[in-house]
């Protein structure tokens, strides 16, 4: 008897289940697609909606000027709120997105600010001068720590020839360490807090309006509420959950692995691909947490593993690092882990194109891939300055091992120059790979990922279809 016959009704239960996962992922992605608009929505419309209620009595010409402060007071609140890391929020835009977006949403809403002040300075100057002196100081801290983050912190505008010289400058002094500006940046809560006297004051005792204090103190409150927990509470609750080093193991490229386990319970849940905030507790480590990537499989309960390059002086005291250290983890974070979605249909691949580090988050969906036995094929894309960087080696090997269809493609620029049009075109044609009929994931530094993303985008890959997060939070 043929075989392949005998179990119509398991075939057809098999098709019944892969339109249903297909339905699934379908909704899930629109159900993400509509949250994201009705956050924006929520985020633009909401210094609209109290400005409704605190401006009901003024007429339209008078408007004008407090509703520019509404929105700059509403914005710059927000992003408190947006730095005290919202998982609600996160789950829909991932870390890195938000950072982005709160960095320039910060300088709008503080140009709005600076706009407000000057038009009501020329309006009414002489009646409030003495009302503002909080708002002035806020502005005053708002800009002051805006400049040197931008120029400490982000790389915006760094082939100007001016800020290169505001950079070299700033250099001679201990303020332009990363760290320290990390420390210094944390100053925003009180210049919110300036700000928020300053619209008390404003509309309690000049205004008199105790319904639209109560708004505005309201908000204040909340933003100051999950700063506080965000800095000081959470702090304190991660570290009645420690986890203890228990085995590193440097790998070449100057990274090491390093393995861990929680000392009371399992692991928090996490999916595939996504990183954790790592603070250590020991007199030889900075006190400061940093993100790095999940490099183990979710399925794994008993430890985790992350892999850290020597990329700077926090990084590179990691590389002593030994086994019995404590520390605390926080997360997880990030959104890479939507790729997976696409892993129902055998006949999507997903192609990875890493660049050096960047391949952390990528051995996570592999390790993941590995244990749910997925059958699509995989082509990982590993963009190198050379062999010396070429690390991983006994992983790499294993994931061949395990996965069905796994295509590792290692790629030296010192050898083969840029990763450009032509040479993605022949890598994905070598390993039978149609640009519409797969899945992008990318990570590495940002010019890589815009070159791969401007490709993939020229061949008509739909932006659905390419999912990517940038390192640097």
């Amino acid at each position: 008897m043929d075989t392949r016959d005998a179990f119509p009704l398991g075939k057809k239960r098999c098709l019944h289940l892969l339109s249903e996962t297909s339905r699934r992922k379908e909704g899930s992605v629109m159900n993400r697609k509509l949250m994201r608009m009705l956050i924006v929505a929520a985020y633009i419309l909401l210094p609209v909606f109290i400005a409704a209620v605190s401006l009901r009595n003024r007429s339209f010409l008078s408007a004008g000027p407090p509703f520019l402060g509404i929105v700059s007071y509403t914005w710059l609140l927000t992003g408190v709120i947006i730095a005290s890391r919202p998982r609600f929020i996160e789950h829909y835009f991932s870390l890195d997105k938000l950072n982005r977006f709160h960095a320039i949403m910060a300088v709008v809403a503080l140009s709005i600010g600076v706009t407000h002040k000057l038009w009501v300075t020329v309006l009414w100057g002489w009646v409030y001068r003495y009302s503002t002196i909080f708002g002035d100081l806020a502005i005053i801290f708002f800009l002051t720590i805006a400049v040197l983050s931008a120029l400490i912190l982000t790389n915006w505008f760094g082939r100007k020839k001016i800020v290169k010289t505001a950079k070299t400058t700033l250099k001679k002094y201990p303020i332009a360490n990363y760290e320290k500006m990390k420390f210094v940046h944390n100053f925003n809560i009180l210049a919110a807090t300036f700000l928020a006297i300053h619209v008390l004051t404003m509309t309690v005792i000049v205004q008199g309006d105790y319904l639209a204090a109560a708004i505005f103190g309201g908000y204040f409150a909340l933003a100051f509420g999950l700063y506080i927990n965000h800095k000081f509470l959470k702090p304190v609750r991660l570290k009645k959950n420690l986890y203890t080093v228990t085995a590193t193991k440097p790998e070449r490229g100057n990274v090491l692995e390093v393995h861990l386990k929680p000392d009371n319970g399992e692991v928090f849940p996490y999916q595939a691909g996504q990183f954790v905030f790592l603070r250590l507790y020991d007199p030889q480590y900075s006190s400061e947490e940093h993100p790095f990537s999940l490099i183990s499989a979710p399925q794994d309960r008993d430890e985790v593993a992350l892999a850290i390059k020597d990329s700077g002086d926090y990084t590179h005291r990691f590389q002593t690092l030994q086994p019995g250290v404590k520390a605390s983890l926080e997360g997880p974070h990030g959104g890479m882990w939507h790729v997976q979605e696409g892993m129902h249909d055998k006949t999507v691949s997903m192609v990875m194109f890493a660049g050096g580090i960047g391949i952390t988050p990528m051995l996570g969906i592999l390790e993941n891939s590995a244990h749910l036995q997925f059958p699509n094929r995989m082509v990982l894309v590993w963009s190198l300055k050379n062999q010396e960087e070429y690390g991983f080696t006994d992983k790499l090997q294993s994931l061949k091992d395990r996965l069905p269809d796994f295509r590792l493609v290692p790629f030296f620029a010192n050898e083969s120059g840029f990763l450009d049009e032509g040479k993605i075109d022949k890598i994905l044609q070598d390993n039978e790979i149609r640009y519409e009929a797969a899945e992008y994931l990318l990570c590495g530094p940002p010019p890589f990922m815009n070159a791969v993303e401007a490709v993939l985008l020229k061949k008509g890959v739909s932006k659905d279809r390419i999912h990517y997060e940038t390192f640097g939070l």
